[in-house]
């Protein structure tokens, strides 16, 4: 079973990433700030990374960086953030982001380029989910 860690400060929009990753057959791993983001994907070494931006103990870029420094093999990084901002989408990809969300997000196309990342393009969401 692939491992997808989520690092999201806002508990509402973990559990439903979570919800939803577990219908779709992937073990789900939480941490709500940076410095647990960090240390989760260093000790747990997901397949992926949903990862916010902006949340408490440092931001979303910093995150990053350190994961794929501290890591022999990179992990693949989907960002998720509220802002609008053309520069953050810049930052991510010269870091190397396989995704980038805008919230509000469309959880469709997001569990589609989880599936897409992870090799698991046949999975498909259960109905209303």
């Amino acid at each position: 079973m692939k491992r997808v860690l989520i690092v999201e400060d806002d508990s509402r929009i973990a559990a439903a990433l979570a919800l939803r990753l577990k219908h779709a057959h992937y073990e789900v791993l939480l941490a709500q700030d940076a410095l647990a983001g960090v240390g989760s994907a260093v000790k747990l070494r997901p397949d992926l990374v949903l990862l916010d931006i902006s949340m408490p103990a440092g931001n979303g870029f910093m995150v990053a960086e350190r994961i794929q420094s501290l890591l022999p093999t990179a992990i693949p990084i989907i960002f998720l953030t509220a802002s609008k901002k053309a520069a953050f989408r810049e930052e991510a990809a010269k870091l190397g982001a396989v995704g980038y969300f805008e919230k509000p997000y469309n959880s469709e196309a997001l569990l589609a380029t989880v599936n897409r990342v992870l090799g698991n393009e046949s999975r498909r969401s259960e109905p209303g989910v």
